[in-house]
């Protein structure tokens, strides 16, 4: 009789799933993953995002009411630093040089002393900007793993197709990508390209910024604190993902 040896949490999404537009539930229980999610994680795909929300959706035993793959960003990372923590434990190895000494050592950290960051009502005035320069009104979508997937395939599929291109698109195809409408008025793909092209950058600039505001506006700080093993130092460095987050090397 074959037994189950996965270990499983309960967890609650930083958004309380308060920044979404349908009614989600934001409690969550994981398991650990097994070869078969490993499998999957290891294997070539051209939407990584996809991928690694499939993976999470598989380990959820208790669900929320919305893909992992159409949650804010915030949520997505959370959810990830969570099944790798039910999965491997929260010890977490990281390689840093000291900014006082210079001197570079590995460090352990606890992926669960990352501070999580919890809905603010006050995020809902990013959603809505008025432009600095062009004075229009901007409405701005919440990004989300599928958008980051589709941001990818859409630059890969316009080099290829206009190789004469003397510019790179991922730009132009990310402020697509975050736009909403424009003076309330959904735009036509062609009717956005034009638009986009033709913004002044500062505007760009306060849409990209904004953007990024809302989306750290939910998850977890990264930013971590680490004292130097040779002077002492206590340094401020932002958590990497790196082979040792799905592969922590045994002591």
């Amino acid at each position: 009789m074959s037994q189950n040896y996965t270990i499983a949490e309960s967890y609650v999404l930083p958004s309380k799933g308060l920044i979404y537009d349908k009614e989600v539930n934001p409690k969550i229980k994981l398991r650990s993953m097994t070869t078969e999610e490993e499998m999957r994680r290891l294997s070539p795909s051209d939407t990584p995002y996809k991928t690694m929300c499939d993976i999470i959706e598989s380990c959820m035993l208790e669900k929320p009411g919305i893909s992992v793959y159409d949650m804010c960003l915030g949520d997505y990372q959370f959810l990830m630093h969570k099944l790798r923590v039910v999965t491997y434990g929260s010890e977490y190895k990281m390689i840093v040089t000291c900014p006082n000494c210079g001197e570079t050592h590995e460090v352990k950290i606890s992926l669960d002393d990352l501070e999580e960051i919890e809905y603010d009502a006050k995020l809902e005035e990013y959603k809505k900007i008025r432009l600095p320069v062009s004075n229009k009104e901007v409405t701005i979508k919440i990004q989300t793993p599928r958008s980051l997937d589709e941001i990818a395939l859409r630059t890969k599929e316009l080099k290829r197709k206009m190789r004469e291109l003397t510019y790179d698109p991922s730009l132009m195809v990310t402020l697509q990508s975050i736009i909403d409408t424009v003076d309330n008025k959904k735009m036509s793909v062609p009717e956005l390209e034009n638009f986009v092209k033709k913004l002044p950058m500062k505007d760009v600039t306060y849409i990209i910024q904004t953007a990024e505001k809302l989306n750290r506006g939910v998850g977890l700080n990264t930013d971590v604190v680490v004292t130097c093993g040779s002077c002492g130092y206590d340094a401020v460095t932002t958590f990497r993902l790196t082979s040792e987050f799905f592969g922590p090397t045994i002591d």
